[in-house]
Parts: structure tokens; sequence; C-alpha cells
């Protein structure tokens, strides 16, 4: 018994598929990044790695590294040597870029001394003729401040003023209150503000009334790296109702 198989394909469709083939010549490729938020220490390095596919030697490729926009430039490699009249100001003798496996298709910008300001998005742009593509990358810069600090303030309202204040996070820190047994305690008030260097200062309050909470801590936690920084008051059970 014989099979015959039809490999035929409609005219239209054959075209789509040539036209395609004939785009996806010698420079074409692919730009890859994480496929997770980059997540760095506020004061620390970190690396913003891209890479392509097929592996290619990147050398003599037009590299940059930039903000939302072009017109924002973190990094540029052009004609094997670094660009920097073309950086941003903010970046300035903060980038560099890691190329000891240039040849392999795979490079990486360094970022020194992170600040607030870096937080948030950016591209890898690569260009080889007149092919480009570009990959995006999340860097999530955190601070985990000081505090908290917990203290009463004095009677209020039949019950006592608690306040727990915290200074240079980033993000916004999660503020939680909590009683001994673990249940949670609504914040009467809670404030932030962020100094010159973006970074935030936290100020919450509650008032405690019955005498079961007379042991009450505060939480602040950083919601990107999810650690969490906690003190616990002791408040003297005259001072508290039944």
């Amino acid at each position: 018994m014989v099979c015959s198989w039809d490999f035929s394909l409609p005219r239209g469709l054959f075209f789509i598929l040539l036209l395609q083939v004939s785009m996806w010549g010698s420079d074409s490729f692919l730009v890859i990044g994480p496929s997770e938020p980059i997540v760095a220490m506020l004061g620390g390095d970190t690396v913003l790695p891209c890479s392509v596919s097929p592996a290619m030697n990147l050398e003599t490729m037009e590299l940059w590294w930039f903000r939302s926009k072009p017109s924002e430039p973190v990094y540029v490699y052009r004609d094997g040597v670094e660009q920097p009249g073309e950086q941003m100001v903010d970046f300035k003798g903060r980038a560099e870029l890691l190329k000891d496996y240039i040849n392999e298709g795979k490079v990486a910008v360094r970022i020194h001394n992170l600040r607030v300001s870096d937080n948030g998005m950016y591209k890898c742009f690569f260009k080889k003729g007149s092919y480009y593509e570009e990959a995006s990358l999340e860097l999530k810069v955190i601070g985990l401040g000081s505090g908290p600090h917990t203290f009463m303030v004095g009677p209020e309202d039949e019950g006592i003023r608690l306040k727990c204040t915290g200074k240079g996070w980033f993000p916004q820190p999660e503020v939680q209150w909590k009683d001994a047994r673990g249940e949670k305690i609504p914040s009467l008030s809670e404030d932030e503000t962020q100094d010159d260097d973006g970074l935030f200062q936290i100020e919450a309050s509650v008032i405690v009334r019955d005498s079961s909470q007379s042991e009450v801590s505060c939480s602040m936690k950083n919601p990107f790296f999810g650690q969490e920084q906690v003190e616990t008051i002791f408040i003297p059970g005259p001072l508290l109702g039944r």
C-alpha cells in the first residue's frame, strides 16, 4: 500500500511564509530580557541583563539601555566603545557595560549606588545594520528604613493613644497594628511624606481601650521584598479599662 502526503499550500499562505522567511535574514535576532522584575537594594548595585537569540557576537552592534524613551539613555555602546556623552546626567559615572560574554550574545549594564529615581521600567535596544529589536525590563528599588518606633502619646477618648513612626522606606511600607493574640487593630490615622530623596516617612496611630490589648505591636513591611520589621509596646494595666 502506498501512502501519499499532500504538502501543497494555498497560494496566499505560501507567499506569507515566503515573506517571513525573507525577513528573517542573517541580521535578524530577538532581544530577551528578564521575565521577572529585578529587585535591588537602595544604595547598592544591580545589573540589567539582555541577550539575543540566536546567539551572536554583539561587539559591532549598537547597544542602548534607556528609560521609557530613547531620549533618556542610561548607557550607549557604539562602534565598540562607550558613548558617555549621550548618557543622562543621572547615570554618568554610575553605569558600566558588562561584556565578558558579548561574543556569545549576552551583555548587561551594571548601575551603581542605586537611587529611588532608578526605580521603574527600562528598555534594552540592540541594532545591527538597519535591523533592531528591544526588550523591556523592570527594576524595583527597595529601601528598608528605620523603625517602627512605637510609643505612648497619652490618654485620649477613654483609652491610650499609641504612635508608630518610621523613616527611610521605599516604596511606602505597609503598616499593621496587632494585639498579643495576633488580631489586627485598625489604624486610627496614617500619614506619609516623602523627603527630598523620595524616601517615605510614616506616622500611624491607634487608640487602645481594652485591657486585653495591653501588648500591642506595630509592623512595617516592604510590599516588594516582603521583609517585615516589628516593635512591641506594653501598656500598664491601670492605664486601660476593663
